[in-house]
């Protein structure tokens, strides 16, 4: 488990909300490991735009509406959140391929190599 140790709190901590309503330990602000705040942006928006049994896929453009929505409700970093969208309209919803992104990931991915410390990028 000493391996998993820096990713632990991003795990754990991804469904805490920036106003301190979340779980599992109603952490607030900037008390969420920026990492974790990241990965919940993501983990919505792929949430709600991906097939699920119990709900219908959401549009781009709703899933969007919807981060928006509870970002004014005080649910997400703002800031991180206005990162996203920008990051969205620039280059993710300018992909022709959208597995086009996925296999990015999946390069970089490749690309991290666990070191005593945690993890590192291999060269």
């Amino acid at each position: 488990m000493r391996s998993l140790a820096t990713v632990l709190p991003i795990i754990r901590h991804h469904h805490e909300r920036w106003d301190g309503s979340g779980y599992p330990d109603g952490l607030r602000g900037g008390q969420i490991p920026l990492l974790a705040r990241v990965l919940q942006i993501a983990d919505i928006h792929d949430a709600l735009t991906s097939p699920r049994p119990y709900k219908p896929t959401f549009t781009d453009h709703d899933a969007l509406r919807i981060i928006e929505e509870e970002t004014q409700r005080g649910w997400r970093d703002p800031e991180l959140v206005r990162l996203f969208l920008r990051l969205h309209k620039d280059v993710i919803s300018r992909r022709k391929d959208p597995l086009g992104v996925q296999a990015s990931l999946s390069n970089l991915l490749q690309r991290v190599e666990p070191g005593p410390a945690g993890a590192g990028f291999a060269d």
